[in-house]
């Protein structure tokens, strides 16, 4: 072989393994958003921006396994510029302002110009980020299309629907409340009951005192008629889930209250149920426990009386924390319900350390045995129950111990 061809085939060799390579993996391009705007301008691609933290469980999700995906890597290089920003590296903060980002992993399709084509938020699954990465390609598809089709008629559901449903991809949807309730203020009471009007409704209205939201709570089984119940409550409650789920965990008792008062404007059964819930989270968390045992003794027959699972968890908070014969009574009455619909051993454990603290020792041994039984009968080892029964033996000896009598 001549010299000369010899150096072409390692050219030709060493370019086909550099492809190879290439092609293994997605090009990630870190090097800051002016400088992939300009190779978008070269490669005539657009970017496909993820916004990542290195922490971030969901995110390291997608890099190990979506984005280590050979058809994904495929798509991406031949389609995208692929870039990344890490949320919390010092001179991200003009990239998250600029594009509103709060929170990831976020990704954001842009044009040569930078223009916001499509966003998407939360961790997608392989088929999930293949079909919202092709559909960002499609013109029509895109927000700005979306957005000026719906503005040159602000009457058009149809319009309207298609791009908030665009926007609820990687926006809260609270943010949606003010398009959506700009179109509402045009439509008349006897307008208002359609599909393209409830899926307006339901994907860009959060706001419980809106003249729209109002309007479906008061003709709700009108709505249910084009849709389905199970559709409306399924609304109602990731509004109410939306609402009081960020404070709920926090110790803002006076804004939990003025929340709350704000759901409880939601007429309907299901609502009831889960702020019966959002409330002993709320004062178990507050440590407020002479409310949580007020909301429980209320509302329990209520709402849970049919769940073992439920009840067994208000039992053991009223239980661990009172003192007072009447709340373990009551507590009492609460797990033999238990029991009774499902008998369970962790059921009968916290039967017989109720019994306990109420110093009802002979009953507690007789119930802890029960719990030990259940669990050699289900082949486990019941050291829960061999613990508590060696302390309670203990207490009765001391109770059947003789007091000595004072010497005269």
């Amino acid at each position: 072989m001549k010299p000369h061809s010899k150096y072409l085939f390692v050219c030709i060799l060493f370019f086909s393994v550099f492809i190879s390579q290439a092609q293994d993996s997605i090009r990630f391009d870190e090097t800051g958003l002016e400088s992939v705007i300009q190779r978008s301008k070269v490669e005539k691609k657009p970017v496909f921006y993820m916004i990542y933290a290195n922490w971030c469980v969901y995110c390291n999700n997608i890099k190990k396994n979506v984005l280590k995906d050979p058809e994904v890597i495929n798509y991406m290089n031949a389609n995208y510029i692929f870039a990344g920003l890490d949320f919390e590296k010092p001179g991200s903060e003009d990239f998250k302002t600029k594009y509103k980002v709060k929170t990831f992993p976020t990704f954001i399709v842009l044009d040569e110009n930078g223009i916001e084509l499509a966003r998407l938020t939360g961790e997608l699954k392989k088929e999930k980020f293949l079909s919202e990465a092709k559909l960002a390609l499609n013109p029509k598809q895109q927000l700005p299309f979306l957005k000026a089709e719906y503005e040159n008629d602000k009457t058009n559901g149809i319009a309207l629907m298609r791009y908030l449903i665009a926007l609820k991809k990687g926006n809260e949807r609270k943010e949606l409340n003010p398009i959506a309730h700009d179109y509402f203020e045009k439509v008349a009471d006897d307008k208002m009951v359609n599909e393209v009007n409830w899926k307006i409704f339901t994907n860009g209205v959060t706001d419980i005192e809106s003249r729209e939201y109002k309007f479906v709570i008061t003709n709700q089984q009108a709505f249910a008629a084009i849709t389905s119940q199970k559709r409306v409550n399924d609304k109602f409650v990731n509004s109410v889930v939306e609402l009081l789920k960020p404070i709920v965990k926090t110790n803002d008792t006076a804004n939990y209250t003025k929340q709350r008062a704000i759901a409880k404007m939601i007429t309907a059964p299901v609502i009831d149920s889960l702020l019966f819930q959002y409330d002993l989270d709320h004062y178990e968390t507050n440590k407020d426990w002479t409310q949580y045992k007020k909301v429980a003794s209320a509302n329990i027959n209520k709402f849970v009386w049919n769940s073992p699972k439920e009840i067994k968890s208000i039992v053991l908070n009223v239980m661990r924390n009172s003192s007072d014969a009447p709340s373990l009574n009551q507590s009492l009455s609460w797990i033999k319900h238990s029991n009774e619909l499902e008998e369970s051993y962790d059921g009968l454990l916290l039967e017989a350390r109720v019994q306990r603290k109420l110093n009802n020792i002979p009953v507690a041994i007789t119930m802890t045995k029960k719990a030990k039984a259940y669990s050699d009968s289900m082949g486990w080892d019941g050291k829960e129950a061999d613990k508590l029964l060696a302390d309670l033996m203990i207490r009765k000896k001391a109770i059947a111990k003789p007091v000595a009598k004072p010497k005269k």
